[in-house]
């Protein structure tokens, strides 16, 4: 691994922590612990009480990840620059998290839009995507360089991928909405909506909570099919852990969901139903750039040894 793909790779695991992070404001309801910004409490340090520390490490984390994919971007730009969708990929992570910051100063500013935080969670997810891009395509350039085979292409797989992504997106934003909007708890129980009722009342926050259930209930379907897609049409070595993994953490989210229903929604729950939804988000976008990207073999310009490179 090259020092390229070691910063790839510490990218999308800081992004992971800033998103965990950002789980961890809301959760403790820490979202105006610096209810100014960019400053926290008039000052460039926050004051000691906890909600302003929760706050202040959410902006940290996220700066360290702007100087990384600041970072990502000059030396994939540097050192693949034959590699054209790569170095641009690359480039456009940098104004994505440029609005991502200007999405985080408008939740802050505004007091905590439900909207604008749902959206601040998706285009998240979307950096991310981009990142994992980056990082794998990073390593099948270099398995092009090393003359091996060119994977192949699985459009069938990936259009499935692509169509279990947008309804994760779906599911994600309305749950984020959600949550920010109030109505966590406005269903006490779980399947059901406060009694046996399977439909919410004449209640906004009734109706997005089930509207989330609804759209994560549904996923089921969504994910059955993408795996059992994956299982009949490749043979690659990525298929089976694709497989393996993904129905338990379907499981194991909605299972964390309905924990997080009749206990109240405890912090750490909370935190850990957004990770679920990452780590499925993380395998679906793998497999998408899996089932996509393949590197075409050229020759790069301007080498003395006139080596067959990927473009």
């Amino acid at each position: 691994m090259n020092a390229t793909q070691r910063l790839a790779l510490v990218t999308v695991v800081m992004t992971v922590v800033l998103i965990v992070v950002g789980v961890i404001v809301r959760a403790t309801g820490s979202g105006l612990g610096c209810p100014d910004w960019p400053l926290c409490h008039g000052g460039a340090v926050p004051p000691g009480h906890q909600t302003a520390l929760i706050e202040f490490s959410h902006r940290f984390t996220a700066s360290i990840v702007g100087f990384l994919v600041i970072g990502l971007a000059i030396m994939v730009w540097r050192n693949y620059s034959h590699v054209t969708l790569l170095k641009w990929a690359a480039v456009l992570i940098v104004p994505l998290v440029g609005i991502q910051g200007l999405l985080g100063a408008i939740t802050v500013v505004r007091e905590l839009p439900p909207e604008i935080v749902a959206t601040h969670l998706v285009t998240a997810m979307l950096i991310l995507t981009f990142e994992l891009f980056v990082l794998i395509g990073l390593w099948r350039v270099e398995a092009a360089e090393r003359g091996e085979p060119r994977a192949l292409a699985y459009p069938r797989i990936g259009r499935v991928a692509l169509f279990a992504i947008g309804w994760l997106v779906a599911v994600m934003w309305i749950g984020a909405y959600m949550a920010e909007s109030g109505g966590s708890t406005a269903c006490a129980d779980w399947p059901t909506c406060n009694g046996l009722n399977i439909l919410p009342g004449n209640d906004s926050q009734e109706i997005s909570h089930m509207v989330h259930r609804y759209l994560a209930g549904s996923f089921l379907v969504v994910l059955a099919f993408f795996m059992v897609t994956v299982k009949r049409s490749s043979k690659e070595s990525w298929a089976k852990p694709v497989v393996t993994y993904l129905g338990p953490l379907y499981l194991l989210q909605v299972a964390v969901g309905a924990a997080n229903v009749w206990l109240t929604f405890p912090d750490f729950l909370t935190v850990l139903h957004t990770a679920l939804a990452t780590s499925i988000w993380i395998i679906l976008a793998t497999t998408l750039i899996l089932c996509y990207y393949r590197p075409v073999v050229t020759r790069r310009a301007n080498v003395a040894t006139r080596a067959e490179v990927p473009a």
